[in-house]
């Protein structure tokens, strides 16, 4: 009998297999938003400052793009702008959404408004359109009761300021607007009550270690 004959290793097979795990690896990583950098500026992520922004406040008469500026974003004036810095006295909760190619976020920003009752006289809430038309935006708030302040980010210079890619994106501040956490995906009213109350929670127990700190200190 004749040996079979030996079929030649296929290396365009194993180039692509391996190709293939170098991108779900990629795209992994790219969704494992507690890590630094997946969301701000450069490199600024989990545990630095977010970056300041300034929106018009979508219910309101103002009009224009996001003032992004470093310099300016805390100094515009007037109470029809929403400026993020303003928030940084207390924990904060900012949703990114819109509702191009992802109508469940519709949805999302309800359970996000439910929650912001529940905890706004302990933390601040925040709600960021992101280029969708502004009389829809303003349709929606009365449609659905929305209490939550809703900033229009007109031309999105604010969801590309923080890499925001995925809707809805939840993004959790400590005092003083350091990024403590990031999410992005569906939630529930519980699921996302309980990250709010860790985070209300957690700012309270630092609160307290600086406070005894300092009494052991002046002792």
């Amino acid at each position: 009998m004749k040996d079979q004959e030996k079929k030649p290793f296929n290396y365009m097979a194993v180039v692509g297999i391996i190709f293939l795990i170098v991108v779900l690896v990629a795209l992994f990583n790219m969704l494992k938003t507690t890590e630094s950098g997946t969301v701000g500026i450069g490199e600024v992520g989990i545990g630095d400052t977010a970056a300041p922004f300034a929106v018009p406040i979508a219910t309101s008469d103002l009009e224009g793009d996001a003032n992004v500026d470093p310099e300016e974003a805390c100094q515009v004036e007037g109470s029809d702008a929403l400026r993020i810095c303003d928030y940084f006295d207390r924990p904060l909760v900012m949703s990114f959404w819109f509702t191009k190619g992802a109508s469940s976020c519709i949805d999302q920003q309800d359970v996000f408004d439910e929650v912001a009752s529940k905890f706004g006289d302990r933390a601040g809430f925040v709600s960021i359109n992101v280029r969708d038309d502004r009389d829809r935006v303003r349709e929606l708030i009365e449609e659905n009761g929305w209490k939550v302040t809703v900033g229009h980010d007109q031309d999105g210079a604010v969801s590309n300021m923080y890499r925001v890619g995925g809707c809805p994106t939840f993004l959790f501040f400590r005092r003083g607007g350091v990024l403590e956490e990031a999410e992005i995906g569906s939630t529930t009213e519980e699921e996302l009550s309980a990250q709010v109350r860790s985070l209300i929670d957690g700012q309270q127990e630092q609160s307290q270690e600086a406070s005894q700190g300092k009494k052991s200190g002046s002792g």
